[in-house]
C-alpha cells in the first residue's frame, strides 16, 4: 500500500510538472518564418531606450559596478523613495504628516491614507542613509574627464519640498536644480515625482490631484524659466484604478506645463500588487502586447500627442527565466518598432532585488537574521544575459525596415520577431523565437533570397522556466552556425545572425558608434611597433589595413596592446580600433 501510495504522489508531481510546462499557443506543427527587409527603408535607433534603473553609488565595489557597467541612464533617485528625497541630507525622511485624508473615486469620498512604506523611511532617516548624491556626482565627474560627457540623466523630484504655498515659486525645487548644475550634472529631463496616482505616494502637502497640479506647474514654470529646454513629465495611470479613477483626465485637461508622460509597466507577476499571481508563461510570451497596450489604452487616450518616458519596466513570470528574457528582449524589439511612442525607457533594474540583471544570495547578518546581498564575484541572470544581448546589437545601430511572415501565437504577437540593424558597417538580422521547436528561418533582401555566408549565434533553452546565470564577462551567445546554407533558428531562443556578404549603405549617413575617447596610439610615424591604449579597461578589436584595402593584422586586446612588426612595407595604413560602444581610425605612417 505504501509503495502505490509514493507512486500515486510521484505521477501527481510528474503530472503537475509536466502541466506546468504545457506550451500555452496552439500553433502549427511545422512552423516556417521568413523576413523580407527593405534595405532603403532606415530609421536611427534611440538608445534611450535601452536605459536602466541603476542606484548604489556609495562603495567602492558599487562604484566599480557602474562605471563596469556604463548604463545608458541614471535614474536619480528611484521608486517611491523619490517622492521623500531630502536632496540637503541626502536622505529619505517624511515631509508632512504620517496620515492624511484624500478624495477618493468620482464621488470625492474622503478617505484616510498612511505613508507608503512609513516604517522604512524613519529608519533610512533616523540612521541618516544616504542616497548617493556624492557618490553619483562622483562617477559623474570621472566620465566627463574620461569621454567629455557625463550620464545621461533622469531626475525625478520631490512633489513635497516646497510646501503648501503652491504660487511661492517652488524654491526648494530650485535650490536643488542649481545644486546638481553646481556638481556638474545634466539636467534636462525631469519626472514630477515616482507613482502620485498610489495615495500612499503621495503626502499631506499634495493629498489630492488638483493639489498635485498645482504644485507641478508651479515647478515646471520655475525650472523652464531657468532654462527652457527642460523637459518635464507627468506620472500617469497605466490600468484603472478606484482610488482615482479620474487621475489621467484631471493631470492632462489642462497639457501645457508638461511636456512627456512617465508611465510604470510591470509584466507578468505584478510587483505593485503583492497578492497578483498571474505569473502564467503565456503572459511573459506575449509581454509586447501587454505593455503597448498599457500605453494606447491609457496615457495615449488622453494625451496622443506626448511622448513616453517608460521609466520602470519589466517582464516576470516567476523569476528571471526563459520566457521572461524572451519577453523582455520582445518587448525592446516592440519599442524599436514604436519610436514614434516611446522616447525613453528603464528597465527595472540593474542592480537592485526586482528584476535584477545581477545575482543575488541569502546570508545571516551578526544578528543572526537571514538578509539578501549581490554575489560577488559578479554574476548576471537571464536578465542581464538578455539585456546584454540586446544593447550589444541596437546600441548605436541603423534600424532597416524587415517584414517577419509567420503565424501569431496570439493576436497581436507573432511567433518569431525581429529587427534587422546595420553597425559598424554590417547588418545583423536580431530575431526571437517565442515558440516550442525550432522554426526554419528564410532571409530576403529586397524580394531576393539571400544565399551569402551568415554568422548565427543564439542563446537557447530547453524549457520556459530555465534560469541560468552567468559570470558577469561571459558571452550569452554560442555559435549555432557559420557559413552558407539554411537557417533554423532553436526553440525558445534570442538570436543574432550576422550576413556577412551583405553590404547596405547607410542612407542617413549617422555614424553609428562614436569615436573612442582618450585612445592613444604611439608611437607616430612608427619604426615597426605600436603601442595602443584605450583609456578606460574594456575588450577592444584591432585591425591594421593597408590603403589598398588589405588586411595587414588583426586581434583581440584587453585596454592596452603592442603590436610588433617584423614584416612591414613602408608607408601610410589605417589602424581601426572597436569596441563595443565606440570605434576609431587612425592614420599610421610606418617609416
Amino acid at each position: 500500500m505504501k509503495v502505490k501510495l509514493l507512486i500515486h504522489i510521484i505521477l501527481i508531481v510528474l503530472g503537475t510538472n509536466l502541466l506546468a510546462q504545457t506550451y500555452p499557443f496552439d500553433l502549427p506543427a511545422n512552423l516556417n518564418a521568413s523576413i523580407n527587409i527593405k534595405s532603403q527603408s532606415q530609421e536611427k535607433y534611440n538608445n534611450l531606450l535601452l536605459g536602466t534603473n541603476i542606484h548604489h553609488f556609495t562603495k567602492t565595489e558599487e562604484k566599480e559596478f557602474v562605471n563596469k557597467f556604463d548604463p545608458i541612464t541614471i535614474r536619480f533617485p528611484h521608486g517611491l523613495w523619490s517622492n521623500w528625497y531630502d536632496w540637503r541630507r541626502d536622505v529619505t525622511r517624511l515631509y508632512g504628516d504620517e496620515k492624511f485624508n484624500y478624495k477618493q473615486g468620482t464621488n470625492n469620498t474622503l478617505k484616510e491614507q498612511t505613508v507608503g512604506m512609513l516604517a522604512n523611511i524613519y529608519v533610512f532617516d533616523t540612521n541618516n542613509i544616504k542616497v548617493g548624491i556624492d557618490g553619483a556626482t562622483e562617477l559623474n565627474t570621472n566620465k566627463k574627464n574620461s569621454s567629455g560627457k557625463g550620464f545621461d540623466m533622469m531626475w525625478t523630484f520631490n512633489m513635497s519640498a516646497d510646501g503648501t504655498d503652491f504660487s511661492n515659486g517652488s524654491p526648494e525645487t530650485m535650490l536643488r536644480y542649481n545644486d546638481l548644475i553646481q556638481r556638474g550634472f545634466e539636467v534636462k529631463d525631469i519626472e514630477l515625482g515616482n507613482e502620485c496616482f498610489y495615495p500612499n505616494q503621495r503626502s499631506s502637502i499634495i493629498p489630492n490631484a488638483e493639489d498635485y497640479i498645482a504644485r507641478a506647474k508651479s515647478m515646471s514654470a520655475a525650472l523652464k524659466a531657468e532654462d527652457p529646454s527642460i523637459r518635464v513629465s507627468i506620472p500617469l495611470l497605466r490600468r484603472d484604478s478606484w482610488a482615482n479613477p479620474n487621475w489621467n483626465t484631471d493631470l492632462t485637461s489642462d497639457q501645457s506645463y508638461f511636456d512627456a508622460i512617465s508611465i510604470h509597466t510591470y509584466v507578468g507577476s505584478d510587483p505593485d500588487n503583492a497578492e497578483n499571481s498571474d505569473e502564467a508563461f503565456g503572459t511573459a510570451l506575449t509581454a509586447r502586447k501587454h505593455l503597448l497596450a498599457s500605453i494606447t489604452e491609457y496615457p495615449h487616450k488622453v494625451a496622443p500627442s506626448k511622448p513616453i518616458w517608460l521609466t520602470e519596466w519589466g517582464v516576470k513570470s516567476g523569476g528571471p527565466n526563459a520566457v521572461s528574457a524572451l519577453g523582455a528582449v520582445d518587448c525592446f524589439l516592440m519599442m524599436s518598432e514604436n519610436q514614434d511612442i516611446f522616447n525613453r525607457a528603464n528597465w527595472f533594474s540593474t542592480n537592485g532585488k526586482l528584476n535584477s540583471m545581477l545575482v543575488w544570495e541569502k546570508y545571516i547578518d551578526h544578528n543572526d537574521k537571514e538578509k539578501e546581498r549581490i554575489k560577488y564575484p559578479l554574476e548576471k541572470t537571464l536578465f542581464g544575459s538578455a539585456y546584454e544581448i540586446t544593447r550589444s546589437v541596437l546600441e548605436y545601430s541603423t534600424l532597416i525596415e524587415g517584414y517577419v511572415d509567420v503565424p501569431n501565437i496570439v493576436e497581436g504577437v507573432k511567433a518569431v520577431n525581429a529587427r534587422v540593424v546595420l553597425k559598424r558597417g554590417k547588418t545583423t538580422v536580431f530575431v526571437v523565437n517565442l515558440t516550442d521547436q525550432e522554426v526554419p528561418f528564410e532571409i530576403n533582401i529586397d524580394d531576393l533570397n539571400y544565399m551569402g555566408d551568415f554568422v548565427h549565434k543564439a542563446l537557447s533553452f530547453s524549457s520556459m522556466d530555465e534560469e541560468m546565470a552567468l559570470a558577469f564577462d561571459d558571452d550569452p551567445l554560442s555559435i549555432i552556425q557559420e557559413g552558407s546554407g539554411s537557417v533554423s533558428l532553436p526553440k525558445f531562443s534570442i538570436n543574432t545572425i550576422e550576413l556577412s556578404d551583405l553590404v547596405i549603405e547607410n542612407e542617413l549617413g549617422v555614424k553609428d558608434l562614436p569615436e573612442i575617447a582618450n585612445l592613444k596610439v604611439s608611437p607616430n610615424p612608427s619604426d615597426g611597433v605600436l603601442n595602443v591604449q584605450l583609456g578606460e579597461s574594456s575588450t577592444a578589436n584591432y585591425k591594421l589595413i593597408s590603403l589598398s584595402g588589405t588586411k595587414v593584422v588583426s586581434g583581440t586586446f584587453y585596454s592596452e596592446v603592442k603590436l610588433q612588426l617584423d614584416d612591414y612595407h613602408t608607408g601610410m595604413y589605417l589602424l581601426e580600433i572597436t569596441t563595443s560602444k565606440a570605434r576609431s581610425v587612425q592614420k599610421v605612417i610606418f617609416k
